[in-house]
């Protein structure tokens, strides 16, 4: 018999704490932005037509030692490139295009994931904390780029030379999607990228090198754009369960497990289980190799309760590989029995290059029934030899006892939530957790259900509770390791908490301290095993507002509303109206591309709002303009909140205090209308540089500010300034003359300037050229020699505060070698290399190994031999 509330009131759960993170151990690469995404064209590939992308990635340092970078060696990252198609109205999710390898070449050190980059000082290691961008022309540089087939993902070991298939065309190598596959009608895209690096490997930070982003694609024009945020550390097929019921919405019903081979890499599998009715059920699966060298040679799905006749609609999807990748194309073969649906390649003893399922690459697999579902184990065959042969991995299966159960039954089916109230129930469930806290005689949380919640960017105080219910809870709380917990290591622990959710209640609830980013297992279940209906509310700590200082003022755009909150914000400014002076304020700054007038407003706001608008600096503001509230015009007429309008000078930075009248704090939109006003490009600052390659490289200014020197060996016409600059890296490619120019399209008056060399310090004594209008309408052409594998700044911008958009083409020619005399390389130049060379001409054998095309003609023949003739001779090369 359960004891009395009153006992149960005197022995509430205490809170605990959780120790704070740390970065991983040695060097521990990922991707901390997929930045841009360039399409290069269509063709025809494997007989489909095709359209060709590549996607521009910036890497972070997220680990506390360098990472090797070292060009010209095996000891530097490699970066992979896919794409993924979802249509939510069918719930399918599948990879439908990948790329070759991009071969990194050196690291910069730039700030995009932390503020506390340890630059190293040249770029054969990419520092801690630093971050290194390669823009999206760079990754489509054909010459660069390598096969999948010989690099080891589980390692990082590739050999060097990679191979260089020959080949030639838009589409060659580059990222290859079907061009039907961008037409399905209300379908999502998305981009990722992964780099597999051998000292990240071998420091065991492998698992978190891929990430992804939304994409948006005409189905006319197949013109390519990003979406929202890049999703680092958080693999492809996470998209399907973060949209799977649309953009930005998620889909519960979406299981995502994994499983990591002994000794090598991990899988991930996705599954779906959806009512069609009538009593049949459809089941998708995608199977991601994230990182297995091994891989994947089948997939097997139990049958149990399953008749065989019952079993249709059998699907397996692929992605083609491309451009000499000597991989099979054959689709898996299904089969159905009385124990399993399966599907399997060949296997590595019959044919080495069959269609496994290789790293970072999705299949996916479908087929319904008349079961409806329940948590269960697959199978997954490797590929490659070894033990084990084959690996369980836990997830969505036809139930063994014909009926339904909750998905997340089992801790390894954990239902990823976010803060906030998720309902659940604990019908069907069973127990598989651990004892777990003994309170009123009873030491286990029973038919136990999983949940994976992630704490946001801040620590503090989270509370986790089930008040509310409609039965007798208990909650547990664990840190997610990656495996499910086996002993009785709950962070927190409940039965019944009336202190939280009220007197008699037999609810529970734990508040614990959490630190930033961290993941946590929330187990929820009943006293006695006892099962019901209720609802989880994750209350997290407030994070307070990224912008509450005036140095951290957040940029607008024009017509680009921003909305959050002002709770837990202090004060750092003050304001002649609205009695606002000590009031909790956030802060903003925009820079107009057109002078005249633009408005700020806080319409749709919850609280009594009070605007402010300065020139000048944090620290020495100059006040503009200042209302509380609207009045009787403007936009936010006869409301508690407020417009401001600013008559602004182009290229002029304004800030922006919001706070609230006589201290009132709560959740805002705040909207600019007018001026043109952009965010900044990514590559604004020089740290930041975009590595690019030759050919043409669209870019903006719009929004970029100055951060260049002023250069008295420039002597430009009005001022030895580039201002408003953006930068770019170029590793050469050649030996030979370099071209940098805006010749071919720009919309304002450019300046360029080539630095020698990677970094961002010493500019005076590392500029190279600079020009201003040496093309017509005001554009810029800098020609420079260089030296192949070495890198160079590139600096672009305009004059006296002209911005705009445009082209930079990039060439290099190489220099023509020196004729060598010496053909049959004897040390002579004698009649005998005149002999040797006619005989390579005639066909009859090969007698050197030197280019026969002595003259550089493009053809071998008699003119070759006259040219190597007249240079035995005495005369100059030709």
């Amino acid at each position: 018999m359960k004891r009395s509330d009153v006992l149960k009131r005197l022995i509430q759960a205490a809170s605990l704490t959780v120790l704070a993170g740390s970065a991983l151990a040695g060097p521990d690469v990922i991707v901390g932005d997929l930045h841009e995404i360039t399409r290069w064209g269509s063709g025809t590939s494997n007989g489909v037509p095709v359209q060709a992308y590549s996607v521009g990635t910036i890497s972070c340092n997220a680990g506390d030692t360098p990472l090797l970078w070292i060009a010209s060696t095996n000891q530097h990252p490699v970066i992979s490139g896919n794409m993924y198609r979802l249509v939510p109205a069918t719930g399918r999710f599948e990879q439908i295009g990948q790329s070759w390898l991009k071969h990194g070449f050196t690291a910069l050190q730039g700030d995009v994931c932390y503020t506390d980059c340890a630059a190293y000082p040249n770029g054969t290691r990419l520092g801690v904390h630093c971050s290194d961008p390669y823009g999206a022309g760079l990754n489509g540089d054909q010459g660069r780029l390598g096969p999948k087939w010989e690099v080891n993902a589980a390692t990082g070991a590739y050999p060097y030379p990679y191979t260089n298939s020959s080949g030639s065309g838009t589409i060659f190598k580059r990222l290859q999607v079907p061009t039907a596959d961008l037409q399905t009608p209300g379908a999502l895209y998305f981009v990722s990228a992964m780099y597999i690096a051998p000292d990240d490997a071998a420091a065991g930070n492998g698992l978190n090198n891929a990430s992804y982003r939304r994409a948006t694609i005409d189905s006319v024009t197949f013109a390519p754009a990003l979406v929202g945020t890049t999703q680092r550390t958080r693999p492809a097929i996470f998209a399907w369960k973060d949209h799977g019921l649309g953009a930005n919405q998620p889909d519960p019903d979406v299981f995502i497990t994994s499983v990591d081979v002994p000794g090598d890499g991990r899988f991930y599998v996705a599954a779906k289980a959806t009512d069609l009715g009538g009593g049949r059920w459809r089941y998708r699966y995608s199977v991601q190799n994230l990182n297995s060298h091994r891989s994947a040679q089948s997939l097997s799905i139990p049958l149990p309760n399953v008749q065989t006749s019952s079993v249709t609609n059998v699907v397996f999807d692929d992605v083609d590989y491309h451009s000499g990748e000597p991989f099979s194309l054959t689709n898996w073969t299904p089969s159905t029995t009385s124990t399993a649906q399966t599907w399997a390649s060949q296997t590595f003893a019959q044919n080495p290059n069959a269609n496994a399922l290789r790293w970072d690459t999705i299949y996916s697999y479908e087929f319904e029934c008349a079961v409806p579902p329940a948590s269960g184990n697959a199978t997954i065959g490797l590929f490659r030899t070894g033990s084990p042969s084959s690996v369980t991995i836990s997830t969505v299966i036809p139930s063994p006892t014909g009926t339904q159960q909750p998905i997340n039954d089992a801790c390894a089916f954990a239902a990823s939530v976010g803060s906030g109230a998720t309902p659940f129930s604990t019908v069907g469930a069973t127990t598989d957790g651990p004892l777990a806290c003994n309170e009123f005689n009873y030491n286990q949380v029973g038919n136990d259900i999983w949940f994976r919640w992630t704490s946001p960017n801040c620590a503090g105080n989270s509370v986790i509770s089930t008040c509310g219910s409609a039965y007798d809870t208990k909650i547990a709380v664990y840190a997610d390791t990656g495996t499910c917990p086996t002993d009785n290591s709950h962070l927190a622990c409940n039965d019944d908490n009336t202190a939280v959710c009220g007197t008699g209640s037999l609810h529970s609830s734990v508040t614990l301290a959490t630190t930033p980013n961290t993941s946590y297992l929330i187990r929820v279940g009943g006293y006695n095993a006892i099962t019901g209906t209720g609802t989880l509310t994750i209350t997290p700590p407030d994070c307070g507002p990224t912008n509450d200082n005036c140095a951290n003022a957040t940029i607008l755009a024009d017509n680009s509303p921003v909305s959050g909150t002002t709770v837990e914000a202090t004060n750092d400014g003050t304001a002649s109206c609205g009695q606002s002076g000590s009031s909790a304020d956030i802060w903003f700054r925009y820079t107009p591309q057109v002078s005249g007038n633009f408005q700020v407003n806080t319409c749709n706001s919850s609280y009594d709002t009070v605007l402010a608008a300065y020139s000048g600096t944090c620290g020495s503001l100059s006040q503009i303009v200042c209302n509380d509230d609207e009045g009787t015009t403007g936009p936010c007429t006869g409301t508690l909140q407020s417009s401001i309008t600013v008559n602004g000078v182009a290229g002029t930075t304004y800030l922006i205090r919001l706070a609230g009248y006589q201290g009132a704090t709560g959740n805002y939109t705040i909207r600019v209308v007018g001026g043109g006003g952009v965010l900044p490009p990514i590559n604004d600052n020089c740290n930041n540089r975009a590595g690019v390659s030759n050919g043409s490289n669209p870019f903006t200014t719009l929004g970029a500010t100055t951060d260049g020197p002023t250069h008295a060996a420039c002597s430009f016409n009005a001022s030895n300034q580039i201002t408003n600059d953006i930068w770019f890296n170029y590793p050469s490619l050649c030996d030979g003359q370099l071209t940098v120019d805006t010749c071919a399209a720009a919309s304002f008056n450019t300046r360029i300037a080539i630095y020698s060399g990677d970094t961002c310090t010493n500019f005076d004594s590392r500029l190279l050229d600079c020009s201003d209008d040496d093309c017509p309408s005001g554009r810029s052409s800098v020609s420079i020699p260089v030296v192949a594998g070495q890198s160079y700044t590139i600096r672009v911008g305009g004059t006296n505060g002209a911005v705009g958009t445009g082209t930079l083409t990039i060439n290099c020619v190489p220099t023509p070698p020196p004729c060598d005399p010496d053909f049959n390389q004897d040390g002579n130049a004698d009649q005998d290399d005149i002999a040797c060379l006619s005989q390579v001409v005639a066909g009859d054998t090969d007698c050197s190994s030197m280019d026969p095309d002595f003259n550089q003609d493009g053809n071998v023949d008699q003119d070759d031999i006259d040219a190597l003739s007249q240079v035995v001779g005495g005369s100059p090369c030709p």
